[in-house]
């Protein structure tokens, strides 16, 4: 039987801008990051774009709280960012007035029949932190869920960064929205990254890709490195030799 849950929108999941659960991953309706005062420069970038077939245009849209940001000597709250700006990247200045400022960003649209769209429908991003900025995997409100509709990068300058253990959990959890969705050779690449940035999980998880695969020795190397605080993988460590002699 059917989860009534997996047919709600995601806009109706959203309470806030904390993020929800789909498919193990946590989507967010929005990026957003602090600002210390003074001026913080942006670069973005489209790492993908795969617009679909209801969907004319898509960006994003950048907002400012408590700031502004510079563009053309003009001070603006927000300014809207599409995707042929962003495949040869868009470098921006932003503001920060006050200790309280942040930037958000969240994916806008054209939907079909010409209309200018954001916060409705299937509408998220899935964030993969990096020491500098995040990578943002956006899905547009049109259809299913796609968190490939736009792929961007995003470098920061002038704002703190983000510390492995925050990276490792964005990696493994993109990488298992890969995984669910099929992509498994994308999914290993990027538990590959979380556990090498500490996440035990992911190495849990390609042990136990290794030993579908018959490979009982990276296996075992993948659950040695995550047995300290993951009793999963500690236990199957234990079981290893019998399913080795089994095959």
């Amino acid at each position: 039987m059917d989860d009534p849950g997996e047919h709600v929108r995601l806009d109706q999941r959203y309470t806030g801008a904390d993020p929800i659960d789909w498919c193990g991953a946590a989507v967010y309706p929005m990026y957003s990051e602090a600002l210390p005062v003074g001026t913080t420069a942006l670069h973005l970038r489209a790492l993908s774009v795969l617009a679909p077939p209801e969907v004319s245009g898509l960006g994003l849209g950048l907002t400012v709280t408590a700031g502004h940001v510079d563009l053309g000597g003009r001070a603006l709250g927000g300014v809207d960012i599409w995707a042929d700006a962003l495949g040869t990247g868009v470098d921006l200045t932003v503001t920060a007035e006050s200790p309280e400022a942040l930037f958000t960003l969240t994916p806008v649209w054209v939907a079909g029949s010409g209309a200018y769209q954001s916060w409705t429908g299937n509408y998220g991003m899935v964030v993969d932190l990096l020491p500098e900025g995040a990578t943002l995997w956006c899905s547009t409100g049109p259809g299913a869920p796609d968190f490939n509709e736009l792929v961007v990068e995003l470098t920061t300058v002038g704002a703190p960064g983000h510390s492995a253990e925050d990276i490792g959990r964005a990696l493994h959890e993109l990488g298992t929205v890969m995984h669910t969705r099929g992509e498994h050779d994308s999914a290993r690449s990027l538990w590959t990254r979380a556990a090498a940035a500490g996440h035990s999980g992911a190495a849990y998880n390609l042990g136990l890709a290794a030993l579908r695969a018959g490979d009982t020795v990276t296996a075992q190397k993948w659950w040695q490195a995550a047995a300290h605080d993951d009793p999963r993988a500690a236990a199957l460590l234990t079981e290893l030799p019998q399913r080795a002699q089994r095959t």
